[in-house]
């Protein structure tokens, strides 16, 4: 357990908020499809997507880093354990972007319809969506997702290579 340093779990909280962040950015085109205000829902989605891909570029050098101050008897291994440890964060926070996922359709449904009351700034509706009552109203749009959530995909329609070489 040597290899778990102080920058490797730093470097694991960063991939989990990227990963969340840019799997909860495809919730914003759904709710822009429901909300019928799909130019502002791509406008909202490519911001997310950009910051978390610069937020992924910007965190290239600390993970680049590791294989540096790796020791030199066993570095191979060491190193493969810290990516491991990386790659599921990465899982880890896809999963956490899907499983909020309902609640953040319903919660950028009503950011776009905020967001087209506000004539199209962002910065109007990030100083909005940061007020407590805005905040509060929230809370009442949680949701999880639920086994209706999934009625239409066949796991025998999800091809197998995508998982396993065989």
């Amino acid at each position: 357990m040597d290899f778990l340093t102080g920058k490797l779990l730093l470097i694991f909280l960063f991939i989990f908020i990227i990963h969340s962040v840019e799997t909860l950015a495809y919730a914003v085109r759904l709710s822009g499809a429901r909300v019928k205000m799909i130019a502002s829902a791509l406008a909202l989605f490519n911001i997310m997507v950009i910051v978390s891909r610069l937020a992924n570029m910007m965190q290239q050098p600390f993970t680049g880093s590791l294989i540096d101050t790796a020791p030199a008897e066993n570095a191979l291994q060491f190193v493969e354990h810290q990516y491991r440890i990386l790659i599921g964060a990465s899982t880890a926070g896809t999963v956490a972007g899907i499983i909020v996922f309902p609640t953040f359709i319903a919660l950028f449904s009503r950011a776009i319809i905020h967001l087209s009351n506000e004539n199209g700034s962002i910065l109007a509706l990030i100083r909005k969506g940061l007020s407590v009552d805005f905040f509060l109203r929230g809370w009442k749009h949680v949701r999880f997702p639920r086994r209706s959530d999934l009625t239409g995909i066949k796991f025998r329609d999800i091809p197998m290579k995508l998982f396993f070489t065989l």
